[in-house]
């Protein structure tokens, strides 16, 4: 009897359910109660891919993707190319014909790249007044002329881009014949350039409101070795990895605030630079025995010449590796054959004590470019060696300071953390 009774409460309880009967309440969906708006900003944080998955949650979801203002489109998520190819076609279709603000497109691999199919995206999205582009062509590192600039998007006279970051695309001298009137932010990585009939690379041009200027390991088209111009007068900051390729580079950017350079000095000079007001500038020079061997002062004269042409900085950091460049002549590279491994030996700065005198005398040689200089930034380590009168004695601050950092290595010494401590001093 006790268990009849109990099926009937269950089966009413049951029915209650369905008839809504609020003594028995579910959680409420409340995001699907959010405003449209922040549905579609929510999906434009997703891959387009998984965005594209939430029209299966229910039938107000079902369209929601195609709203959605942002595209990210990355064919690591596909196992095949074409299956990323008809997926992508398809949303391009599909999707309402609203303004696209952000898109990213991501190949990973060209072996079954379809140039037509990267043609018909790059149109697309400027044909639908992209903002901020970030087209990614992994593996091709721009060497293909098949994948140049106008190529991928024609002749631009008018659009709607800020924000530009480009991978393995091969840059036209001056973008081509497009105009990048809007563009403020222009990200290059792995990217070649090409030249005039004169051999130099002036790809900027066509960009007269360029604020933000970013060239990662981009290098000649031909791997030649040319001139490179940066020709930009609304920068605002300029950083540079791994340019030198480039045997000589020009900078006009007298608005320039901000400037970062991180390459090797073996072959690359700064032949001219019209720098007018800068407020930091960060060095970091690599020291890698193969590029300082057999031309040390050489790279050294470079240095300088580097630092002659940033003489209105009023910060300046010196990372490890350039403090090591201006000491060009403690570095002996002993090789040695051990167990059939070369390995190379580089004597560290135990002798920088007895041969400091003779560096600070080659530097004081050189009169002190800096004349504006407020904060020199380096390595506590290697300040007792540093040679503070060509930094300092130039600049008509009253009183300039040093900046201390000390690194932190812990356990392992070939992990460096961010610095650990700053101690400021003011040199009289």
């Amino acid at each position: 009897m006790n268990n009849n009774n109990s099926s009937c409460e269950s089966g009413k309880a049951v029915k209650r359910i369905r008839e809504g009967d609020d003594t028995t309440t579910a959680a409420p969906d409340r995001l699907s109660h959010l405003p449209d708006f922040i549905i579609h900003h929510i999906l434009s944080f997703l891959d387009t891919r998984w965005a594209v998955q939430t029209s299966v949650l229910s039938r107000s979801w079902r369209s929601a993707w195609k709203h959605v203002p942002v595209l990210n489109l990355d064919s690591l998520w596909f196992r095949k190319y074409s299956i990323f190819q008809r997926f992508v076609d398809n949303v391009l279709s599909l999707r309402h014909p609203f303004k696209v603000h952000e898109m990213s497109f991501i190949e990973e691999d060209d072996e079954e790249r379809d140039v037509s199919f990267i043609v018909k995206v790059a149109k697309y999205a400027l044909s639908h007044g992209t903002h901020h582009l970030e087209f990614k062509l992994l593996g091709s590192r721009g060497y293909n002329d098949t994948y140049r600039f106008s190529n991928l998007f024609g002749t631009i006279s008018n659009c709607d881009l800020k924000t530009l970051e480009l991978v393995g695309v091969c840059i036209d001298n001056g973008f081509g014949s497009s105009r990048l009137q809007m563009l403020t932010t222009l990200n290059l990585t792995w990217c070649t350039l090409t030249s005039d009939q004169n051999g130099v690379c002036n790809p900027f041009s066509n960009c007269p409101c360029l604020e933000k200027l970013i060239l990662n390991d981009c290098r000649h088209w031909d791997w030649q070795e040319s001139d490179l111009k940066i020709f930009a007068p609304q920068l605002r900051s300029l950083y540079m990895d791994n340019v030198d390729w480039f045997a000589n580079v020009e900078i006009f950017t007298p608005r320039l605030k901000s400037f970062d350079f991180n390459s090797v000095l073996k072959e690359l000079k700064f032949s001219k630079l019209t720098i007018s007001s800068l407020d930091l500038a960060v060095i970091r020079i690599y020291d890698e025995a193969d590029s300082m061997e057999g031309n040390e002062e050489s790279v050294t004269q470079r240095l300088i010449s580097l630092f002659q042409g940033l003489s209105n900085v009023t910060t300046l950091r010196l990372e490890p590796g350039t403090i090591k460049v201006l000491f060009w002549f403690i570095f002996v590279v002993m090789k040695c054959c051990l167990c059939e491994f070369w390995l190379t030996f580089e004597i560290g700065f135990c002798s920088l004590q007895a041969l400091s005198s003779i560096n600070s005398e080659f530097l004081e040689q050189q009169s002190s470019p800096f004349t504006r200089l407020k904060t020199l930034i380096v390595d506590a380590d290697q300040v007792p060696y540093l040679p503070i009168t060509y930094f300092l004695e130039g600049s008509s601050v009253a009183e300039p300071t040093i900046e201390f950092v000390y690194y932190d290595t812990g356990y392992f010494p070939w992990i460096v953390s961010v610095a650990s401590r700053v101690t400021q001093i003011a040199v009289p």
